[in-house]
């Protein structure tokens, strides 16, 4: 499975937060109004972004959470961030693939199968064997799931080519040396779950975001994609985008899903 930089994981926190739909977390809260007690697995867990969010926005719970990531540098970093609360009562961290192992993984002892900004690096057929796994899990939510487009302001004539090999990275071989599927997460996992789940969609894109710094690390990621797969001279482009943030006059938005599957 794909490993993120920390550094990068800690930028987009407060970002991802501020982004993520109210109303799924509303619809949440609601569908555990008669728990006392919330078994909580997170995927890809990282540096514990979404654990510190969701842990907080779950109301009047008792909650047993496992965090879960191929990464023992983020989930170190991620123990060293917990901060336990009156509704947390037990916390597990688990190293482990979660694309190689998802066959081993006991859905059946969660309540709510969590991840966020997760679902794009996924290969296809890892959908399949998540939603047999999960036909009777309760609650499923991924947020921050890419769907497919970028933009940075002021425009540029070369920003639909920058895009286009920014979603070709997107759907190319990852660790295990398996295709992602990239800005289709969304459609796939909707496609699944609404057989036996009512699912949800909304928006949670990145909006017009002018921090700098977090312009500058994703302005990063594009600089690798072009050299991996760009046959044209991008250079025009990136200092165009450097300039302009660094003069604070860029913003830039992505859009993103949030997506939730509710057991009917």
């Amino acid at each position: 499975m794909h490993k993120f930089n920390n550094s990068w994981l800690f930028q987009r926190e407060k970002i991802d937060n501020l982004s993520k739909s109210k109303l799924i977390i509303k619809k949440i809260n609601n569908s555990l109004k008669e728990f006392d007690n919330i078994r909580i697995i997170d995927l890809g867990t990282g540096t514990g972004s979404n654990f510190r969010y969701l842990s907080k926005k779950i109301k009047f719970k008792n909650q047993y959470w496992t965090l879960m990531d191929i990464s023992k540098s983020s989930l170190n970093e991620a123990r060293n961030n917990i901060n336990f609360n009156k509704k947390i009562k037990k916390i597990s961290i688990i190293n482990n693939d979660i694309i190689k192992n998802i066959n081993k993984t006991k859905f059946d002892n969660f309540d709510l199968v969590s991840g966020s900004a997760f679902l794009d690096i996924m290969p296809k057929k890892w959908f399949k064997s998540f939603y047999h796994k999960n036909i009777n899990t309760k609650i499923i939510y991924f947020s921050i799931n890419y769907d497919g487009l970028f933009k940075f302001y002021p425009n540029h004539k070369l920003d639909k080519k920058v895009l286009s090999l920014f979603n070709y990275d997107q759907k190319s071989k990852k660790a295990n040396n398996l295709k992602a599927v990239g800005p289709d997460c969304s459609n796939i996992i909707h496609k699944y779950f609404i057989k036996t789940h009512k699912t949800y969609l909304i928006n949670s894109n990145w909006d017009k975001i002018e921090n700098k710094k977090f312009q500058l690390m994703f302005l990063d990621f594009c600089t690798n994609v072009i050299k991996k797969h760009g046959k044209e001279n991008f250079s025009e482009w990136l200092a165009f985008r450097k300039q302009n943030i660094y003069a604070n006059k860029s913003k830039l938005t992505v859009f993103n899903k949030d997506f939730l599957a509710l057991k009917v």
